[in-house]
């Protein structure tokens, strides 16, 4: 396998990873510092002689993560000058392989492409294909000035489709997998005109799909340029504004996509069920409970009364009133529930999976195929059961339980292993063809409209 690819910007050299070959690091775009710090990316430019590209690049900057005492420090290098991507590839030679691209979560303000979990090697060679991550900017620096982020998106998969030709990739077979805000960001991408064509099918895992619209975006800014006491009209002066200062005025803003009417005309749950999103096959899951990662750093969850489940669910973001409605219908079917179960079956449900279902309803009306999944591996911990939680299928998916700060969960969980390889075979049938159905994953109907199956990913049994 050759270890240096020559692109646009100049030749790259990688590394040898067990079986496939691995350039961490390459830039997509011009650093955005300087004058380029809120202005969409712009082409690398080109640089002398061959680029080691062994090493991930940096994060784009962000606070700690409330879950780094559990999890572990999601993103420990980190810089302004983040645009780069990660590329695994199994092969160089013969038929092009098919074309896996990244988006990874963290709430539009956190995560990377290069955390510990995240890593191409297995599903690149057990799947033949080639796996592409992307990083991209977050938090004020990527959604200040509207979707930043998004447009850093496009312009990691222009690069795809210029270049990855070059790794051994098909640039007509390529699909983007995001994982939680990444998933939210990947059904952006298929509401986006300027993303048309840049990939030809899609996975969403986790993804709560929730965007602002234009007002609420700007009630963010002025929330953010209070806190740096800095008056609307001096905007422009943010540029000269130290990294640490916009990453602590940020902290009550929570910068996210908007609906700006031009980049994103509508948002997603909008966009689909008006039938105006890229008809590409979908594959959209959730994990069954979504919202017990907050047990992680919240223990007292696991007491919360009955009486306090509504007030709780409030905290979330979810309205009292679609509080009060679901949890009158769950305590009435369940009336030996404790708070706690309530809390997270009440929680996961309006956070995640109904607005999945109402994606995937909507994109099977329009003809398009779609299918169906639901993650339903619990872990443990001293404290017991976790369940089967936001996120922690991702190790299961890359095949990183050793390495993987989640993979301890699954330490007694002899499951883990065959399920990982399901998950994977998956995925990478899907890369291949449009449809997940592979040996090793047993039935998968296509989704149709108010069709309620799903294919679950658990334990046999």
């Amino acid at each position: 396998m050759p270890l240096v690819v020559d692109t646009r910007a100049g030749p790259v050299r990688g590394r040898l990873d067990r079986g496939v070959t691995a350039f961490r690091g390459i830039p997509y775009a011009r650093p955005p510092v300087g004058a380029l710090r809120f202005r969409p990316a712009l082409p690398s430019e080109p640089w002398p002689g061959v680029r080691a590209c062994i090493e991930p690049g940096p994060a784009a900057p962000q606070s700690p993560s409330r879950f780094a005492a559990v999890l572990g420090e999601r993103a420990p290098t980190q810089s302004e000058d983040c645009l780069s991507l990660d590329v695994w590839s199994a092969g160089f030679e013969g038929v092009p392989r098919p074309v896996l691209v990244y988006v990874h979560g963290g709430d539009f303000r956190e995560g990377s492409a290069a955390e510990l979990t995240v890593r191409g090697r297995r599903l690149a060679r057990g799947g033949d294909l080639v796996f592409v991550s992307l990083q991209y900017r977050l938090g004020a620096l990527g959604f200040f000035e509207p979707n930043l982020g998004l447009r850093d998106l496009v312009s990691g998969l222009e690069w795809v489709r210029e270049e990855i030709d070059a790794f051994g990739g098909d640039a007509r077979r390529v699909t983007v997998f995001g994982h939680g805000a990444g998933g939210t960001a990947v059904a952006c991408l298929a509401c986006m005109p300027s993303a048309a064509g840049l990939f030809q099918r899609a996975i969403l895992a986790s993804g709560r799909f929730e965007v602002d619209t234009r007002e609420r975006a700007a009630e963010r800014r002025a929330t953010f340029l209070r806190a740096l006491e800095m008056d609307p009209r001096d905007a422009e002066k943010l540029n000269g504004v130290p990294a640490p200062e916009l990453l602590r005025a940020q902290a009550s803003a929570a910068f996210r996509p908007v609906v700006d009417g031009s980049l994103l005309p509508r948002a997603p749950l909008e966009a689909f069920a008006r039938g105006e999103a890229a008809r590409v096959p979908l594959v959209i899951g959730t994990a069954r409970d979504e919202t017990r990662l907050l047990d992680l750093v919240e223990p007292s969850l696991r007491e919360l009364a009955r009486r306090d489940v509504v007030a709780r669910l409030e905290d979330e973001g979810i309205s009292r009133a679609a509080a009060a409605d679901a949890f009158e219908l769950a305590s009435t079917r369940d009336r030996l529930a404790s708070g706690h179960a309530l809390f997270h079956q009440i929680a996961s449900e309006i956070r995640y999976a109904e607005p999945a279902r109402r994606l995937a309803e909507a994109h099977a009306a329009s003809g398009a195929a779609v299918y169906r999944c639901r993650f339903e591996l619990a872990g443990f911990s001293a404290a017991g059961d976790c369940g089967a939680f936001h996120g922690l299928e991702l190790p299961l998916v890359f095949g990183t339980r050793r390495i993987s700060p989640l993979g301890r969960f699954f330490d007694d969980v002899p499951e883990a292993k065959p399920v990982g390889r399901r998950m994977r075979d998956a995925f990478a049938a899907f890369a291949r063809s449009g449809d997940p159905r592979a040996p090793l994953g047993g039935p998968w109907p296509r989704a149709a409209a108010g069709d309620a199956e799903l294919f679950r990913f658990s334990a046999p049994g």
